[in-house]
């Protein structure tokens, strides 16, 4: 086997090959190698971003009607779109009901809790036949309500129903959800099933279209004794290639600004009410896309409106003034893992933070005169995510892309605003689902 350059031991010309299939450049490659074995330093915290310090209140009164009002508009007019990342599985939404399953103990704690919350939960069948039939699904095809009327409803179609809201059901509303490959065929046939109904319901046409996320992204990763990772552990074998997690998603999001789209609007696919609960969701995204609007007409870079929620011990990302590697101090949304926790000093900013990040955010992704912004240009890639994982028994060492609302936006402009909490609903486990917020009446004992 001969390198693929003299001096270069790692990738060989069949690797070459494997990689330029899967539309991965040679010398992506080797820079992946290269950050793995010398990654970047951790994330320089100033101090939290918290209210009158990086966080903006919320507009109230006249100020909040036009904001809405503009906002409202953009939706009416064709120039915004929803984005919601929908390739992952519901595997963890019922991981306690899939461990009590595995212990063949029927008087198991959480099969206890599932059968006490059954009468709010949108599932007829007993906990083991929902484990089977739902284990796998993307859980945006999870059922997510029960309506008095006996109407089941899965998150997918709850965005359907807010997106028709923002716009008041009048014109049509554009959405696109990111899918795994695999699974396009289920949400393709939902959409072909329910979009008429759902289209009658709510007084609009929905423009709704799927995405996936791009083999070209994906990393490679290095073995325990910091060589490429293969499927075997033989110098022969071919690479392993692994999706490069959710930053790889900033594709996607520049195809809508090429398709023209000024505003995107990003939620998670968890993150959704009832529809007799969507209000204050409803105006809060009216709100944040008119902000939006007037930030991208004094910002020469792409920018975005962020809604953070107050912390309620709810872990992952939030608001944070940071330090680039040009020396200038801006705002950034920061995940735990990017923060050195074994400094003091780190931690104790990290300690004093009020905010988390719901990913309920408006992104203006054109220049003043129409012309899309090169989303690339804009990203950190110092803020890369390293994950050790393991395959086949072996342990891995893995890139990840900057996170698409963190390293990934590093380079835009960017604003946080209070939001209440109440439009921070998640599903993480499918006891969440018979929680008060997402009972749609009936009996509500």
């Amino acid at each position: 086997m001969n390198p693929v350059t003299a001096g270069e031991e790692d990738l060989y010309a069949a690797d070459r090959e494997q990689l330029e299939a899967h539309g991965i450049g040679v010398e992506e490659a080797r820079r992946q190698l290269a950050v793995l074995r010398d990654p970047p330093p951790k994330a320089e915290l100033i101090r939290p971003a918290v209210p009158g310090d990086g966080i903006d209140p919320r507009p109230a009164g006249p100020e909040a009607d036009r904001l809405a009002e503009e906002g409202r508009s953009a939706a009416r007019s064709g120039c915004m779109i929803r984005f919601v990342p929908a390739s992952g599985a519901a595997s963890r939404l019922f991981a306690e009901l899939k461990t009590a399953g595995a212990s063949g103990d029927m008087d198991h704690p959480a099969l206890r809790r599932f059968e006490r919350a059954r009468r709010h939960l949108p599932f007829d069948s007993a906990a083991e036949d929902v484990v089977e039939q739902y284990g796998d699904t993307p859980k945006a095809l999870i059922p997510f309500h029960r309506y008095p009327d006996g109407e089941v409803r899965t998150a997918l179609e709850e965005h359907l129903v807010e997106a028709a809201a923002v716009l008041e059901g009048c014109g049509s509303a554009a959405l696109h959800f990111s899918v795994a490959s695999r699974h396009r065929p289920a949400f393709e046939a939902l959409l072909e099933e329910r979009l008429p109904a759902l289209e009658r319901r709510c007084g609009c046409r929905f423009e709704v279209t799927l995405s996936h996320q791009s083999p070209a992204t994906d990393s490679i990763a290095l073995d325990e004794r910091d060589r490429p990772f293969r499927l075997m552990d033989d110098p022969s074998a071919p690479l392993l290639v692994r999706p490069g997690g959710h930053g790889a998603l900033l594709r996607n999001l520049q195809r809508l600004a090429d398709r023209g789209f000024e505003l995107i609007a990003v939620k998670n696919i968890d993150n959704v009410q009832p529809e007799p609960f969507q209000g204050p969701a409803v105006r809060a995204l009216r709100v944040l896309a008119g902000m939006a609007r007037e930030l991208a007409r004094s910002s020469d870079r792409p920018s975005r409106v962020c809604g953070v929620v107050p912390t309620l011990g709810t872990a992952g990302g939030g608001p944070f003034w940071v330090r680039d590697e040009s020396g200038d101090v801006g705002l950034q949304i920061v995940e735990t893992s990017q923060i050195d926790l074994a400094d003091g000093k780190q931690a104790a900013i990290l300690g004093r933070s009020t905010h988390f990040n719901p990913v309920f955010m408006v992104c203006a992704v054109l220049k003043p005169g129409g012309e899309p912004y090169r989303l690339e240009n804009y990203v950190d890639q110092a803020a890369s995510f390293f994950v050790h994982k393991s395959h086949g028994g072996r342990p891995l060492f893995s890139l990840e892309r900057p996170g698409l609302w963190n390293g990934s936006m590093a380079g835009w402009t960017t604003r946080f605003v209070d939001l209440s909490a109440e439009v921070y609903t998640p599903v993480k486990s499918v006891f969440d689902l018979a929680g008060a917020e997402h009972r749609c009446g009936g009996d509500e004992g």
